[in-house]
């Protein structure tokens, strides 16, 4: 296994950040990035859309050099993620995901919600099911009956999300979405792949066991693997053959 150069971790992670993605993913829909499910903001058009704790907040960048607060939003307690779905935003919390859609000006309304138990909640997405992990050993107040579980959930009717499937899962974090490919971090537990020829049922494709893995990006054939202590590049271009292809040490 070759190490990963600082060059080329400076040239993937602008490509992460800032390149177009390709692929059939749930991806930003605009051009200016593809992130991780872990990100707590995201762009669309002239508008920077971030989440804290408990808000959506709105920035026009129309003018890069003076972003400007434009709105902020109270959504609920523990909202962590964001994901960008065409003219959707797609927000993890510890109590659900919450969808709201941009309007013409780059204001978000709400839509809907899919509510569950406390617990920790990332989400992928395309055009008719979202993803979403929950886990529950970091999330402050998990409540009764929370489990470590993947949610396969519906959106077809983005006004009515649907829970069709659940499956059990070893502590999931971060998970990244690429046509029939569906990645699902375990952190020290490892990372999972799924394909999604039924997208109402992920079957295990294939599992790396000695990777610490708590988010990824997948760029069309090369999936970005972000852990505690180190960066990989997996390279899923044959889905009967993926494999590790390089990693660099980014802490201790």
């Amino acid at each position: 296994m070759k190490p990963i150069t600082p060059l080329l971790v400076s040239l993937a992670l602008f490509v992460g950040l800032f390149g177009c993605a390709d692929s059939d993913s749930a991806a930003p829909s605009s051009s200016t990035g593809v992130g991780g499910s872990l990100a707590r903001f995201t762009i669309l058009g002239d508008f920077l859309y971030t989440v804290d704790n408990t808000r959506l907040v709105t920035f026009d960048i129309s003018d890069p050099l003076a972003p400007e607060q434009v709105s902020a939003i109270n959504v609920t307690l523990g909202v962590e993620t964001i994901f960008p779905l065409k003219d959707h935003l797609l927000l993890g919390t510890q109590r659900g995901m919450f969808i709201y859609r941009v309007g013409p000006d780059g204001q978000p309304s709400y839509v809907s919600s899919y509510q569950h138990v406390v617990s920790c909640d990332p989400v992928v997405a395309n055009d008719t099911f979202a993803y979403v992990t929950l886990r529950v050993s970091e999330c402050r107040d998990a409540g009764v009956g929370a489990a470590n579980t993947l949610d396969v959930i519906d959106i077809r009717n983005i006004e009515s999300p649907q829970l069709v499937n659940q499956l059990p899962m070893d502590g999931p974090y971060g998970l990244g979405l690429d046509g029939e490919l569906l990645f699902v971090c375990l952190g020290v537990n490892g990372l999972q792949v799924f394909t999604l020829e039924d997208p109402n049922s992920p079957a295990e494709l294939q599992r790396f066991e000695d990777i610490n893995a708590v988010d990824v990006i997948p760029l069309g054939g090369t999936l970005l693997v972000v852990g505690p202590e180190a960066l990989l590049q997996l390279d899923y271009s044959d889905m009967d053959d993926i494999k590790v292809i390089s990693e660099m040490s980014i802490g201790s």
